[in-house]
């Protein structure tokens, strides 16, 4: 009786925190199309504002020990000619990623900006796309791992770490990350997982390897 226990322990608290963190990440969407649709109500031109991006407004934190954006902040305002395009965008943005997110799917970078054709949405290019991705996580607060939107698998992890997957259908299951020579690939799954028994020394490879996981093994 008493493994037993121990084991739901175990594997509540990490479906509870995702499942938590997913009805977060739910509502900033929510939020941001309903500030849009109550604008279009009054009749006005929708705008919204978001955090600077500009040099001049990334700073250091010690706490974290990462740049982090300061309170400068900028509008994009339908009542601009210039910013209709870009504001389109991130609301199409916004509507693919609630999806994604809603329906527990999983895209990567490179399939959202295909994806956008589909919803004859043009991008000139996978980078407008990826910069349209970097507007959202400014104006919700939350990474585009968040979204279950990833770069391609290009990088590995490999040290005396076992994780708990929360997705669908493994849920509760256990790896080490020391199990394969060369390492665990990093993917959707992996970034999802919660800890369960960390060491104090993990090895990486990869350049994407930070937003890869969604800023938390890096900090080991």
């Amino acid at each position: 009786m008493v493994p037993k226990k121990q084991k739901e322990k175990k594997t509540r608290p990490s479906k509870g925190v995702m499942k938590e963190r997913k009805k977060e990440v739910l509502s900033s969407l929510e939020h941001l199309g309903g500030e849009v649709y109550e604008q279009l109500a009054k009749k006005e031109f929708p705008t919204v504002k978001m955090p600077s991006r500009s040099i001049a407004n990334i700073l250091y934190d010690k706490k974290t020990r990462q740049y982090i954006l300061g309170n400068r902040s900028v509008k994009r305002s339908a009542r601009n000619v210039r910013h209709i395009r870009p504001f389109t965008q991130l609301l199409w943005t916004a509507m693919f990623t609630d999806e994604l997110t809603g329906q527990n799917k999983t895209s990567t970078l490179r399939d959202v900006f295909y994806s956008a054709q589909a919803y004859e949405m043009d991008f000139q290019d996978q980078q407008e796309s990826d910069n349209l991705i970097t507007d959202l996580e400014t104006v919700t607060g939350y990474s585009r791992e968040d979204f279950n939107v990833f770069p391609e698998e290009r990088s590995a992890i490999f040290g005396d770490l076992t994780v708990e997957y929360t997705v669908p259908g493994y849920e509760g299951r256990t790896l080490n990350l020391s199990s394969h020579p060369d390492g665990v690939m990093i993917g959707p799954a992996l970034t999802t997982s919660e800890f369960i028994r960390p060491d104090k020394r993990v090895e990486y490879s990869g350049r994407d390897l930070g937003r890869s996981l969604g800023h938390r093994y890096c900090r080991l």
